[in-house]
């Protein structure tokens, strides 16, 4: 069976529980991982405020789940980009499941619901049928369908994942 890299949140943002894939992505023990607080592998220390406010939007749009890419300050001080997808558990804490992820470190971190990319794609498939098979435009639109079918696919199959753990 392959390790999945998954890390259990507590509601208040600590550590619960880690595979031993996910604290090496993370470049920790478990212990250490155990000890450390909300924002600990975050690159630039956060902004309370937009925090507080990114996690009320979130609550009130009901807690869908969230994918997306970041740069995190790996434990052993170096820089790591990591593909992520937050699930909420039963008992009010997150599930998040990590793989390594490639490109330019300092790239801007996303965020994205399931939702999100699926409207994304649909609007991209409408823009496809609009414009002339094999031009310019059609190949940027076909290649943005690409990219957000595989998104799609990696947050559903996490989420999938995800909710066979959880029951």
């Amino acid at each position: 069976m392959v390790d999945e890299a998954t890390v259990l949140i507590n509601a208040d943002g600590t550590y619960a529980d880690a595979s031993p894939s996910a604290l090496e992505l993370l470049g920790v023990a478990r212990s250490g991982l155990l000890a450390m607080g909300p924002g600990s592998f975050a690159v630039k220390p956060r902004d309370p405020q937009a925090d507080r406010a990114f996690r009320e939007a979130w609550r009130e749009s009901g807690s869908p789940d969230i994918g997306g890419e970041t740069t995190i300050m790996r434990g052993d001080g170096s820089k790591a980009r990591l593909r992520f997808v937050i699930t909420v558990q039963d008992d009010g804490r997150y599930l998040a499941m990590l793989e390594a992820a490639g490109g330019e470190l300092e790239r801007p971190a996303t965020v994205f619901t399931l939702g999100d990319v699926l409207t994304q794609w649909r609007a991209a498939e409408r823009r496809l049928e609009a414009l002339e098979a094999g031009s310019e435009e059609w190949q940027a639109a076909a290649s943005d369908i690409a990219s957000l079918r595989d998104r799609y696919q990696r947050i559903f199959a996490a989420k999938s994942r995800a909710d066979r753990t959880d029951g």
